[in-house]
């Protein structure tokens, strides 16, 4: 190893472009290849091949409580390619808004009670029921919401007694598209996590926040000297159980201190041949990971259908519906955990979206579908399910594993469901261990969660 260590990463998704960006920032030389000749990964675009406009795999969208993410975001100066929005818009199957907003000034879980307590979108015993599950999440704490993760969520709601009107009306918009699975199927642990730091601990953790831009442009300046995309790797070089580089299809080795795997775990284990991975716990359990698909359909209409920057859809298809120029004629819509979607014709998708636009939208009756573009990502997560959390691997070698190799990915152990901060957390939590090994002093890139503020301190959480 030289005094300056040759870090390389392989795959550009956001957890290897967050590693990347953070071990560019100390002494150490960086290399991050990328198969495909576009940043971002799952959180990336693509060209339209019929117009040539740029359009996002699907639509992400972030909360303020993704501390690690805008962090990220910062370290690539993009964060004012950020919308913020203080409101969230439920939408019945009438066309009616419902929006949620946070009383500004008041700390967490104050900010939101006035607006819950005039929410139309639920009855009055709705109202209170989710008050009194709010409450017992607050009082749960971080370290009782650990202790849920072995049981389901819908277990937990069945045991506090929440309707199932209550659940589709207002824990299913908000956790199915969080966590990419249906709600009571997910574990509790995680589904109690997305309320206490989205809702419950600090004020600041409950804006969505929407790029105004297609994700690509948010990488359009990666402070990364060397990036190289349309780049693929062959094999990867190891002397006796140390990774030692990689091998280029096109024949070129990189030489490397460490290797970071930053893509899939479906992708990580061709790399890694069966005799070796015996030696590594962290590949003894991947295969059980369960993948979860995400559609997003591009709508373009002849006529504005959504006033609104955002909708969350109380009644299906489309869960979600989010407004992507000024006017409101093109809109994006979204459905997670998108397993009976995978077999649907083009055609007969792009119908059901539009009846359920025109039938929800009192303004959209007459509205024409004038083009359609669905993209289905089949391995968009794994299942937050609670049999899996258990099968997520470490970032770095265990003793007597692969030495010097490093793994990223929001399906590794980050404390996070797979998100866009889960995946961000995972690259730097890779990157802190190879600072740690390689570098001398302490680097820590991992950002804290928000505070608790006193309201919620006082209530248990």
């Amino acid at each position: 190893m030289t005094n300056r260590p040759r870090i390389l990463i392989i795959g550009a998704g956001l957890a290897g472009m967050a590693a990347a960006v953070a071990l560019e920032s100390t002494n150490a030389s960086v290399t991050l290849l990328e198969a495909r000749r576009t940043l971002g990964g799952r959180a990336g675009s693509f060209e339209d091949p019929q117009t040539g406009e740029e359009l996002d795999n699907c639509q992400h969208v972030l909360l303020g409580c993704c501390t690690n993410l805008m962090d990220f975001y910062k370290r690539i100066n993009v964060t004012h390619l950020i919308r913020w929005e203080p409101n969230v818009h439920f939408v019945d199957k009438h066309g009616h808004f419902h929006t949620l907003s946070a009383t500004p000034h008041l700390p967490a879980p104050l900010h939101l009670a006035a607006s819950m307590a005039k929410l139309r979108l639920l009855t009055l015993p709705e109202r209170i029921a989710f008050a009194r599950g709010m409450i017992t999440m607050m009082q749960l704490g971080r370290e009782g919401r650990e202790n849920l993760s072995g049981i389901p969520f819908g277990q937990w709601l069945d045991d506090q007694k929440q309707s199932a009107d209550l659940v589709r009306k207002l824990y299913d918009p908000i956790l199915i598209s969080a966590l990419n699975e249906e709600s009571r199927a997910a574990s509790a642990s995680c589904a109690i996590q997305v309320f206490q730091e989205a809702m419950l601990a600090h004020s600041a953790g409950y804006p969505l926040g929407l790029p105004n831009c297609p994700l690509s442009q948010l990488y359009a300046s990666l402070p990364v000297k060397d990036v190289r995309l349309g780049t693929r790797v062959a094999t990867l070089n190891f002397t006796n159980n140390t990774v030692t580089g990689a091998t280029l299809t096109t024949g070129e080795s990189i030489q490397a201190d460490a290797v970071i795997l930053a893509t899939n775990h479906h992708t990580v284990s061709k790399w890694i041949d069966p005799s070796r991975a015996a030696t590594d716990p962290r590949f003894a359990q991947l295969d059980q990971l369960e993948d979860v698909p995400i559609l997003g359909a591009h709508l373009w209409f002849d006529r504005p259908v959504l006033t609104h920057s955002h909708a969350a859809l109380i009644e299906g298809p489309l869960q979600w519906l989010f407004r992507k120029d000024a006017t409101g004629h093109a809109v994006h819509g979204v459905i997670s955990a998108a397993r009976s979607w995978l077999n649907t014709p083009r055609e007969q998708a792009l119908a059901q979206f539009t009846t359920q636009i025109q039938s929800t939208f009192p303004h959209a009756r007459e509205a024409k579908l004038i083009r359609g573009v669905v993209v289905i990502e089949k391995r968009a997560t794994f299942s937050p399910a609670p049999k899996h959390e258990n099968n997520r691997p470490q970032q770095s070698p265990p003793q007597g594993g692969i030495n010097r190799l490093y793994l990223a990915g929001d399906y590794t152990k980050t404390n996070w469901p797979a998100t866009m901060e889960g995946a961000v957390r995972s690259g730097y939590l890779a990157a802190t261990a190879i600072a740690k090994k390689f570098l001398q002093g302490t680097h820590t890139f991992l950002r804290a969660d928000l505070p608790t503020q006193w309201p919620a301190k006082f209530l248990g959480l």
